[in-house]
């Protein structure tokens, strides 16, 4: 790419060969439009010195690239035989002012000297601090801010910080003088022939407003002899530029300078992200650094020692554009240009321009130009390549050379440095490409990252955030419409896609929710209809899908849970683990406490055995407690056995559910057996143990009693036999009905996004598809239909009183009252019961749907007992297995999976359980309001205003009792109590 083609013996300057030269209007104006695509365009067809010339218009540019050539026209404009004078068009200079680049001569001289002195390496050191502690402070707020962040437009706005600081003493407020000085730049290009109006207003703008009250503080320090360490402040001391030539200067140094450094800085970044082989020298380089270095005061204090990071920068500098392409100049006289090849004529008059980036990209001068390679450095004596290496114009800095080349790579030192503290991921899928048609080019997408934070010892490093699979997911269509963008979707790397996208949706459902009052929701039942149905995978059972009080089911809701079930990537991430000391319960609540259902109790105490004993005998185990059919010679009495669990399958990775728990006659924790070894207090597995008893009582509980057994057998079926055996105006079709509300609408919604693979329940739980089958199938022959009584007589606690129990029995009277109270109206004898054939149709159909042993015959005290039991089961026993938002939020308290010997669930899977908790959210009728318009007539009305009356009154009984219990238990409260399964 030299001038072979212009060789000419020794002697007089010859006029430059027809191969260096174009004679081509089209040229020139291609030139004029894009000097740095002419540049490079002329430099490979016609040599690094040609010239550019047309018979139309007398203009001609003389083009120098390589550092041979840009030498020559550094002596040339040493040597005034080309000026800057007549070098730019008229509009931009009366846009620009007369600033440093545009001078000549003594006067570029010492106004060149004035600046080098305000920015010498003396000044520098001074302002060092500032410029540190604006990085870190910066940095520490991308980690505060969360979520994805646009790595390029904050590193501008730090560096624009970074700039007002040092240049004027100026705290950054806002970004309004940063938004003016974009438009002031912008407009430079609309400018060559008049100054552009706005570009003006601009310029005026940032005078007024900025600089020249930045001028008056600075003299007002200085007469206080307090001055602060800025360009300003040493520029006003030294007293060397006129008070015009200072406000032109300050200006110049803002928006020559700004978008430059914030450019480079930005693609320091860009650099790491599209040349991944660079990543393992620089983290190398920096743990070097910080090993020699081990405080960062220290590591603030030899930004010169960074080794291959240095490089790095100074390849970063090289590699990326960053400011003007081309210095230009006029031919103040016929020159005559000395070359290897020879010496050449070109005409006085002409505009010499100098390629900057034409000789940083040079092949002739670097080796593979357009490969990234810092190594190219290694070795490299910058001082002696003043015109190879030319990011800041070239030759020496007390000429052309850019006086701010010093501060740049201090400002770019100091953010890398401040980085090495903290990791982030970068957005898939996002457009790395460099702007076109910009002076200071960054990534078209603007680099967006999530999961910036600072970093601990067991940090993941830098990468692309989200696996394969979730972007080829989110690039689904039916994914873009649910999520838009996906970017803030990587807030946190512990969390998978479906869960965050999950937390979307419950969210967005939440915040529109509208709580249903019974007497306004309640409908009058109207017809009596088959219902559609699904049948629930892996099972024989049939889930309604019309409901009778909530038609309206959202379509898209449906659909997009549909959706992230079927088709979001399903990974278990075992990499993500807590962090020593981590918060989990504040970390959970972080993610959903915005939603966070209501708690009953608050347990202080969760890990102790006195915790296990309370949860056993006044907690969530307490209708799973028996006396044992025999004592145990180590004095146990009483068991929640749990350990025929150990046969639910369960995905690689997560230890095995099941644990059984005993205690003795006093309540006191005897031993925990777990897949026939047996551990007791004390025992070097005792801690591990009790989390493992914990966490499948929490399993067995929410998966078997709560939604198998309450949800989808009890409520489902006798919503189903009320609407599709009886009458619209039958009594007992009234009587139950306020107790079915919304009943529908939920397990169909359960349904969907909990029994199915890939659900909602098998991604917060341990279990494979077949461990679902096996606990479904596990929990429908262990089903059990038995009054309250039966219940309490078959779990003989015979030493103490539970306050399941105890407040169980007053609820179960009170509903068992009701019922009777309400059929005594309408059935006398049994063969009133008997002979209504609407009823025999309903008992029949319960029948052919329920276990064998959970129905009788058909009588009316059978018939008393099972409704009054129903009710008691989707209102108190819903309460008491559904709403334990308390014992979940904790991941070491009460856990849905994890790792054998671990003492404390994984992030992610505790998130999805809090998720499936905060679903139970959305508030709903309680089983205090008076739904007594559904009934047919007043008598009916009558009793259920006095069932309505006699629970409101029991609050004032239980919340007694709870006031001198160990421990409050509320499951059977009707103040926390709701009307149906209806959540």
């Amino acid at each position: 790419m030299g001038n072979d083609a212009s060789v000419h013996a020794e002697g007089h300057a010859q006029a430059l060969p027809s191969s260096n030269r174009a004679t081509s209007l089209l040229k020139m104006i291609a030139f004029s439009k894009d000097p740095r695509a002419g540049m490079l365009d002329a430099r490979d067809h016609y040599g690094d010195l040609f010239l550019l010339e047309s018979k139309v218009v007398s203009e001609k540019i003389a083009g120098f690239c390589g550092p041979e050539l840009l030498e020559a026209f550094d002596s040339k404009l040493a040597a005034g035989e080309i000026v800057r004078e007549g070098a730019f068009p008229a509009g931009i200079l009366a846009l620009l002012g007369p600033i440093l680049s545009s001078l000549d001569g003594a006067a570029h001289t010492s106004r060149k000297a004035a600046v080098l002195e305000a920015l010498s390496q003396a000044k520098l050191e001074t302002y060092k601090p500032s410029i540190r502690a604006i990085v870190q402070t910066e940095h520490a707020a991308w980690a505060a801010r969360g979520g994805a962040i646009s790595l390029a437009l904050l590193t501008r706005n730090l560096v624009f910080r970074i700039f007002l600081q040092v240049l004027y003493g100026v705290e950054m407020l806002d970004d309004r003088h940063r938004v003016a000085l974009d438009e002031f730049i912008a407009s430079i290009r609309r400018s060559s022939k008049a100054p552009d109006p706005h570009g003006v207003s601009c310029r005026t703008r940032i005078l007024e407003e900025l600089i020249r009250p930045a001028i008056v503080k600075a003299r007002a320090r200085i007469a206080a002899d307090a001055p602060a360490p800025c360009v300003l402040d040493n520029l006003i001391t030294a007293a060397k530029l006129d008070a015009d030539a200072l406000e032109v200067e300050a200006f110049h140094f803002l928006f020559a300078g700004f978008g430059g450094v914030a450019c480079l800085a930005t693609n320091v970044l860009t650099a790491c992200a599209t040349h991944p082989g660079v990543l393992p020298k620089l983290l190398e380089a920096r743990a070097e650094f910080v090993t020699r270095y081990p405080t960062e005061d220290a590591r603030f204090a030899h930004l010169d020692d960074l080794g291959y990071v240095n490089d790095f920068l100074l390849e970063v500098k090289r590699y990326y554009v960053a400011g003007p392409t081309t210095v230009f100049g006029r031919a103040a006289v016929d020159l005559e240009v000395k070359t290897s090849n020879g010496v050449y004529h070109l005409p006085k008059g002409c505009l010499a321009a100098a390629g900057l980036e034409a000789t940083n990209k040079h092949p002739d001068v670097w080796a593979n130009p357009h490969d990234f390679n810092p190594d190219r450095f290694k070795d490299l004596d910058m001082a002696s390549h003043a015109h190879r290496f030319c990011p800041h114009a070239f030759g020496e800095a007390s000429h052309r050379r850019c006086a701010g080349e010093t501060l740049t790579t201090v400002i770019l030192q100091t953010i890398v440095v401040s980085l090495f503290d903290f990791v982030w991921q970068m957005v898939p899928g996002q457009n790395y490409a460099l702007q076109e048609g910009v002076a200071t080019p960054t990534p078209v997408d603007q680099l967006m990252a999530v999961g910036f934070h600072r970093r601990t010892d067991d940090a993941v490093e830098f990468g692309v955030a989200g696996s394969q699979g979730d972007w080829k997911f989110l690039n689904l269509p039916e994914a873009k419409a649910l999520v838009g963008g996906a970017s803030d979707l990587y807030d946190d790397a512990r969390l998978d896609l479906w869960t965050r996208l999950m937390i979307k949706l419950i969210g967005k459902k939440q915040a529109a929710w509208d709580r249903p009052y019974a007497d306004q929701i309640l409908s009058i039942p109207k017809f009596q209809k088959v219902l559609p149905k699904i049948t629930l995978i892996q099972t024989n059972i049939e889930i309604a899908t019309e409901d009778e009080d909530w038609p309206n089911q959202p379509w898209i809701e449906i659909q997009q849970s549909n959706f992230l079930r079927d088709h979001a990537p399903f990974v278990d991430n075992f990499n993500a683990k807590w962090v020593p000391g981590e918060d989990m319960e504040r970390y959970v609540l972080s993610k959903v406490g915005h939603m966070w259902p209501r708690v009953n109790v608050h347990w202080n105490d969760r890990y102790s055995d006195r915790a296990l004993e309370l949860l056993a005998f006044n907690g969530l185990g307490q209708h799973l407690l028996q006396k044992l059919p025999e004592a145990h010679s180590d004095g146990s009495y009483y068991g929640i056995e749990l350990d025929f669990m150990q046969v639910l399958e369960v995905r690689p990775g997560y230890a095995k559910y099941g644990a059984s728990a005993y205690f003795n006659q006093k309540g006191k924790v005897t031993k925990i057996i777990r897949a026939g070894v047996t551990s007791h207090p004390g025992d070097k597995d005792w801690e591990y143990f009790k989390l493992a008893f914990r966490g499948s009582l929490q399993t067995k509980v929410t998966a078997v009693d709560h939604l198998l057994g309450i949800h989808a057998t009890v409520a489902n079926i006798m919503v189903i036999a009320n609407r599709e055996q009886l009458p619209p105006t039958h009594p007992l079709r009234r009587l139950i009905k306020p107790f079915t509300f919304r009943s529908v609408a939920i397990n169909y919604g359960a349904g969907r996004a909990l029994f199915w693979p890939k659900g909602m329940l098998q991604r917060a739980y341990a279990l494979t598809s077949n461990g679902m089958k096996q606990t479904w199938e596990y929990g429908l022959s262990h089903f059990k239909y038995e009054t309250f009584p039966e219940r309490r007589a078959r779990q003989n606690i015979d030493t103490t009183t539970l306050p399941f129990h105890e407040d169980g029995m007053d609820y179960w009277n009170i509903v068992r009252t009701f019922v009777n109270d309400y059929l005594d109206l309408y059935f006398k004898t049994d063969a009133n019961v008997g002979g209504d054939a609407n009823v025999v149709q309903f008992w029949g159909f319960l029948r052919s749907k329920l276990p064998a042993d959970a129905m009788r015959e058909l009588t009316l005290e059978n018939l008393k007992d099972f409704v009054a039991h129903f009710i008691f089961l989707v209102s108190s026993m819903h309460n008491h297995l559904g709403t334990i938002a308390e014992y979940v939020s904790d991941p070491a308290f009460c856990p849905s999976a994890w790792v054998e010997g671990e003492l404390a669930g994984r992030p992610g899977t505790a998130v999805r359980l809090a998720l499936i908790m905060t679903a139970t959210g959305f508030t709903q009728p309680a089983i205090t309001e008076d739904f007594s318009h559904v009934m047919l007539d007043d008598a009916a009305k009558k009793v259920a205003k006095q069932f309505t009356k006699a629970v409101t009154e029991q609050i004032a009984v239980v919340d007694a009792r709870n006031a001198s219990r160990v421990q409050p238990f509320q499951s059977f409260n009707p103040k926390t109590m709701e009307m149906a399964v209806s959540i």
